[in-house]
Order: structure tokens, then C-alpha cells, then sequence
């Protein structure tokens, strides 16, 4: 498995337009519909059973960080920045991308290791991405650039 932060702005490795894109409010509310819309996405992509609850746990921990941690909070909801998704089917592959708004991030370096406190409530999210694909990349981003994303790459077994 390759984990690494991305060297690449603007998508430059992305193949071309995406199959399929949604963006959300960053409110935790609203990531278990994005989860079923996503859900769906894959399945009309060509990804397994499998391979769907595999990158729907994925995802689930993507879109946690960028709600919790890369989207400033608002009271009003009008005023909350957005969560984007998109998603292609590549070669053989599934790529998401979730980008948030906020400031960006220095990720830590990989491999990203389990709490050791069997009880921590935070630190799952990159170590569960790592293990559930075949590549995390993670682009630090800032609020001018769009904010960090983070892609989850997984190839498929009927490819």
C-alpha cells in the first residue's frame, strides 16, 4: 500500500471529469445522506459489495475529519463552508476525493499508527483510511487553494 501527501495542486493527477460529485454542508446532519448518495455511486461504478462497505467506512472517516476539523463552525447553517465529494472509476480503480474549505492541515508522516489508548474517542481516522485502501493521499490545501483533500484510491477486484 502507498500512503503519501500529495505533490500535485489543482488535480493534476485526476482523469479528467468525475463520474460523479456531491457537495454537502460541513454539518455531521448531513454526511449520512452523502454516504448513501456516495454508496450508490460506486455501485453504478462497478464496485463490489466488498469494495463498497470497504470504502464506505472509508469514507465515513474521510468526511469525519474534513466536517470536524477542516470546516470552521457557524451557527447557522447558511454560513458553514462545504464538503465536496467526487468520485472516478479509473483503470481499473475507484478514486474519491473529499475536499473540505477550511485552513489545511500539516499531515503527520505515514504509516499512521492506532492510539495506543484503546479508549481515545479521536486519532482512528488516517490508520483506518490506510488499511481500508490502496492509497491515502493527503493534500494539505489552505482556505485560498480550496482547503486540504484527502483521496482514497482502491482497485477493484473485477478489474
Amino acid at each position: 500500500m502507498g500512503t503519501r501527501e500529495s505533490p500535485y495542486r489543482d488535480h493534476e493527477f485526476l482523469p479528467g471529469d468525475p463520474a460523479w460529485e456531491h457537495c454537502l454542508p460541513a454539518d455531521p446532519q448531513a454526511v449520512p445522506e452523502a454516504r448513501r448518495a456516495a454508496l450508490r455511486a460506486l455501485r453504478e461504478a462497478g464496485a463490489s459489495e466488498d469494495e463498497c462497505f470497504t470504502l464506505d467506512l472509508a469514507l465515513g472517516e474521510a468526511l469525519a475529519n474534513a466536517v470536524v476539523h477542516g470546516a470552521p463552525t457557524a451557527p447557522d447553517l447558511r454560513a458553514r463552508p462545504c464538503v465536496c465529494l467526487r468520485l472516478w472509476s479509473y483503470q481499473g480503480q475507484m478514486i474519491i476525493e473529499v475536499r473540505d474549505q477550511g485552513p489545511g492541515f500539516d499531515p503527520p508522516l505515514p504509516p499512521y499508527p492506532m492510539p495506543a489508548d484503546f479508549g481515545a474517542t479521536h486519532g482512528r481516522g488516517l490508520p483506518l483510511m490506510e488499511k481500508l485502501t490502496d492509497a491515502l493521499l493527503i493534500s494539505r490545501g489552505d482556505a485560498r487553494a480550496g482547503g486540504a483533500a484527502t483521496y482514497l484510491i482502491k482497485k477493484l477486484s473485477d478489474a
